[in-house]
């Protein structure tokens, strides 16, 4: 598109009313660079004056229809009418220039650096990522979570499952990940976040976080850095062999876990499952994770009892055999999708 046609009306005495007829010529040719959008920003917040000048320009080219039909005033000394000739040469650039100016208000509400990201994984299937920050998440079975990165911080919300994060160390961009009502921040850590029915449970693998409340449903860009040099109420910071777990309103639960138990705590990332001398409801929950076939066990008197071993992720074909190889217990399928445990009738 010629431009010239739309300079030369546009300038002023003013530096600033140039440099503000420039940017809004830069606008109507449209698909501004990254850079340009910058440096508009940037022109933008030095002054205030720079805003309003930007607007007056966009203001006389709406108004460029009645400077034209003053122009052409059957009350002149000379009816002699251009406006005919005139209108196809500038309306469309009073056109442009308005949806121009609009559309340049609207990405300096949204911050153009941000960048938002999704990821989803399905029952048994997991997911490694590398941001470009440097970052890594780990993305276990069944869980989603939407990222937003920009040059303030990095924030990640897990709508979603589990998620083990590792942080590349950067202080100028806080690392934030937002699940249910809690904030957890690292800036050079390993972590894992799961988002239970009930709970909230953060484990730290290495380094430090920081675990603080904060209301349901906030926006992404509403979340910022969480001030270091005040504590509030509720707040945790956890460290390195330490998992807390959250539930609802009540104080968060901190326990400690040998360094030996680590790998028990991420053997899911090589695809498998450890259990040592736990729950057998719990084991039985967590094996629902991967499976598609849900295994039921809903007699109190089995809950319990108590399981150790090593299984294959999604292989619960082989959970059901040590279980009833184990206990006095015989497994059913009730149809497709369940497979009911319960003792045995000694007869």
């Amino acid at each position: 598109m010629n431009t010239s046609n739309k300079v030369i009306p546009l300038h002023t005495k003013s530096s600033i009313d140039d440099q503000a007829s420039i940017w809004l010529v830069r606008l109507d040719n449209g698909n501004l660079s990254a850079q340009l959008k910058k440096e508009l920003r940037i022109w933008l917040s030095a002054d205030k004056r720079h805003q309003v000048a930007l607007k007056a320009m966009a203001d006389i080219w709406n108004d460029m229809d009645e400077v034209l039909s003053m122009i052409n005033d059957e009350n002149a000394s000379e009816n002699v009418s251009i406006w005919p000739i005139l209108t196809p040469i500038f309306k469309p650039f009073l056109l442009a220039a308005s949806i121009s100016f609009l559309s340049v208000f609207i990405w300096l509400a949204i911050p153009f650096d941000v960048e938002k990201n999704s990821y989803v994984t399905s029952i048994g299937q997991q997911m490694d990522a590398t941001f470009d920050d440097g970052s890594i998440i780990h993305l276990n079975t069944n869980s989603h979570i939407e990222t937003e990165f920009s040059d303030e911080k990095r924030i990640i919300k897990l709508i979603k499952g589990e998620a083990l994060f590792e942080v590349a160390h950067d202080p100028q961009r806080p690392f934030i990940v937002y699940v249910g009502d809690r904030l957890v921040q690292a800036i050079g850590t390993k972590f894992v976040v799961h988002l239970k029915s009930d709970n909230i449970q953060v484990t730290v693998t290495d380094g430090k976080v920081r675990m603080s409340k904060v209301a349901l449903n906030t926006n992404l860009s509403d979340i910022q850095q969480l001030n270091s040099t005040t504590i509030q109420e509720g707040d945790v910071f956890i460290a390195k062999g330490e998992k807390v777990i959250a539930v609802n309103n009540k104080a968060p639960e901190l326990t400690h876990f040998k360094p030996e138990n680590i790998k028990r705590e991420l053997s899911w990332l090589d695809g498998k499952l450890i259990f040592d001398n736990e729950k057998l409801y719990d084991v039985i929950e967590e094996i629902n994770r991967y499976v598609d076939i849900e295994i039921v066990l809903k007699d109190p008197s089995l809950h319990n009892l108590r399981i150790s071993g090593r299984f294959d992720l999604g292989d619960s074909e082989a959970l059901i055999e040590a279980i009833e190889l184990s206990f006095n217990i015989k497994s059913e399928r009730i149809d497709s999708k369940r497979i009911l445990l319960t003792k045995k009738i000694i007869i």
